[in-house]
């Protein structure tokens, strides 16, 4: 079958490779959509040490159920299905926390040595899929794994009805971001970044507050915005100093910050900041099971919007050149769907 390989850093080709056996507990998807994420250019670069060649990437995914495997009910043939992508052991000490997502013996597709969904099927378990409802397109379906970080993320802030919200970075986390504190009917989300372009996807998806920190002073323009308040609750969804650094100023005494970005493995803090005006901060990484579900269900009964942040999709045989392209020469780029031989041409970017 066609798939996209990851050969060496700075080479993927599109080849064939062989057709995995399908397992008890297992279906075969053939693949409907496959996001490209921040995490695949840098595997892609070679600068992490979690992708590692040869194998296939993309964890992104939604596919169609066109064969079962030994003890899986026949009617989950012709499913459309949105993949939680960790293949966890459900009995080790995590599992048993309720902690999937930190299962001490799990599989992640696309990462590591594992291959994911950039290829025409993928076998999968079947504990691992979702279903997904008719009004939901490929693209939507993909995002689901995207949108289950970011709401981990909001969730840490915890009570949203009614407070203000500002958001650092408009990539594809900080957007979904935004799009579940609206889900959980936060007063006013500001969305702070320096891309124009992104920012305006930003107010698409219903952001209150736009600003570019690049052509304003940030903190002015957030204490206007809340009346000399500050805000409730800050996102951040970079992971550098500086972006950290405005997550933290635009908090009133007593906020919280939840930390989703994760580019910087070290950044600079203003600790006494944090601790004479009793800050509060959140690591956010991934999702649990239960999260993913519920997401899956506020797309499916289409309470949450996704679409406005795809900014394309491609072909399959697209896959090498784009990645070069969100590598070295991102433009407007958000993010880019791979779609097989449905994709659409590029939405004029």
């Amino acid at each position: 079958m066609k798939a996209v390989i990851y050969r060496e850093p700075g080479r993927v080709e599109y080849g064939e490779i062989p057709e995995k056996e399908l397992r008890a507990g297992e279906v075969k998807l053939a693949v409907d959509a496959c996001g490209i994420c921040g995490s695949d250019v840098q595997g892609y670069l070679g600068r992490t040490g979690r992708r590692i060649p040869p194998m296939v990437m993309g964890h992104e995914f939604c596919g169609t159920v066109v064969e079962t495997g030994e003890g899986v009910p026949k009617e989950w043939k012709g499913k459309r299905v949105a993949v939680y992508p960790v293949d966890f052991c459900g009995y080790c000490d995590m599992c048993q926390k309720g902690d999937v997502h930190l299962c001490l013996n799990k599989r992640a597709f696309g990462v590591l040595d594992v291959d994911g969904a950039l290829a025409e099927r993928i076998n999968v378990p079947v504990k691992c899929c979702f279903p997904l409802a008719d009004g939901v397109s490929d693209g939507a379906g993909a995002l689901l794994e995207p949108l289950a970080v970011a709401y981990r993320g909001i969730s840490h802030a915890g009570n949203l009805e009614g407070k203000t919200a500002v958001i650092i970075g408009a990539g594809t986390i900080g957007l979904l971001a935004l799009s579940c504190c609206k889900l959980k009917k936060c007063g006013k989300v500001i969305v702070s970044d320096l891309s124009d372009s992104r920012l305006g996807v930003a107010e698409r998806m219903g952001a209150d507050v736009v600003l570019n920190p690049g052509k304003e002073d940030f903190r002015s323009r957030i204490l206007e915005e809340t009346d000399g308040r500050l805000a409730d609750v800050a996102i951040e969804a970079v992971g550098v100093d500086a972006t950290v650094a405005q997550a933290m100023a635009a908090l009133r005494f007593g906020g919280s910050a939840v930390w989703i970005g994760n580019n910087k493995p070290v950044v600079d803090v203003n600790m006494q900041e944090i601790v004479t005006r009793e800050l509060s901060v959140h690591g956010s990484f991934l999702y649990g099971y239960e999260e993913f579900k519920e997401m899956a269900g506020y797309l499916n009964a289409g309470e949450i919007q996704v679409e406005p942040l795809i900014s394309c999709e491609i072909r399959m045989e697209e896959v090498p050149g784009y990645l070069e392209k969100l590598a070295h020469a991102p433009g407007d780029l958000l993010k880019v769907v791979v779609k097989g031989t449905e994709g659409r041409e590029c939405c004029g970017i």
